[in-house]
C-alpha cells in the first residue's frame, strides 16, 4: 500500500452550529457541505478539506489538530484577536515559518502557519 496523501482532517465537535460558525464565519473558510441531519459537515481548503462530525458515532473532541496556511500570520493574529479569539499560544518562529495556535469549541487545536519561502501545502 502507498499512502497518496490526506483526503481529509477530521474533528469531532460537541455543537455543529457553533462549529459551523466558527470554522465559516471567523475563520472564513467556506462550508461545502452540511449532512446527514447536520451532524457532517466540509469546509473545502484546497487543496484538502476539513471534517466536522458531531454525534456518538464519532471520538470525543479534542484529540486532532491541524495547521491552517496564511499569507500573513501577524495580520491573521490581529483579526483573531477582534474576533475575541483566545491565542493558546505567542507567536512562534522557525526557521521555516511563523504559526500561532488557536483553540475551536471543543478545543481542538488549530495552527494558523505561515511558511517563509510563501509556499502552501
Amino acid at each position: 500500500m502507498d499512502v497518496l496523501g490526506i483526503d481529509f482532517t477530521f474533528f469531532a465537535v460537541s455543537n455543529m452550529q457553533e462549529s459551523v460558525t466558527f470554522y465559516r464565519d471567523v475563520l472564513g473558510i467556506p462550508l461545502s457541505c452540511l449532512v446527514h441531519e447536520g451532524k457532517w459537515a466540509e469546509f473545502e481548503i484546497n487543496p484538502g478539506t476539513l471534517a466536522l462530525g458531531e454525534g456518538d458515532f464519532f471520538t470525543e473532541p479534542g484529540g486532532g489538530m491541524v495547521a491552517f496556511a496564511v499569507e500573513d500570520v501577524k495580520a491573521a493574529i490581529v483579526e483573531l484577536e477582534q474576533a475575541g479569539i483566545k491565542l493558546q499560544s505567542s507567536l512562534g518562529e522557525s526557521a521555516v515559518c511563523f504559526w500561532v495556535v488557536i483553540e475551536d469549541p471543543d478545543g481542538n487545536r488549530i495552527i494558523i502557519h505561515q511558511r517563509k519561502d510563501k509556499t502552501v501545502g
